[in-house]
């Protein structure tokens, strides 16, 4: 199951890139907005000693659809460290539990 999470969360990363190329707030991509990836960035950047992601991070990726996101798991940028996204699937709740995007 955690690498059914794992691979999940590697799909938010892409997520994340597809909004930052969106660069606007108000675009949506499998339920998370581009703000995700400022409230994010953090906990996933390379480097990052957090321990846990922030609330206000938890609570952008809420309604993340995770089926959605799993067509992206494999457009990771080299500032991102995809251990630390997987972990997302696992330290925050969301709303539409993951569904196995394979392994990564």
């Amino acid at each position: 199951m955690a690498g059914r999470k794992a691979s999940n969360a590697a799909a938010l990363v892409a997520l994340l890139i597809v909004a930052v190329a969106a660069a606007a707030g108000a675009i949506k991509l499998c339920g998370v907005d581009s703000s995700a990836v400022d409230a994010c960035k953090p906990y996933c950047k390379v480097g990052s000693n957090l321990d846990n992601p922030g609330a206000l991070c938890c609570g952008k990726v809420k309604n993340a659809q995770w089926d959605c996101l799993c067509q992206f798991k494999d457009n990771l940028p080299e500032y991102v460290d995809p251990v630390r996204v997987m972990a997302l699937a696992s330290k925050c709740p969301c709303d539409y539990p993951p569904a196995s995007c394979g392994v990564y």
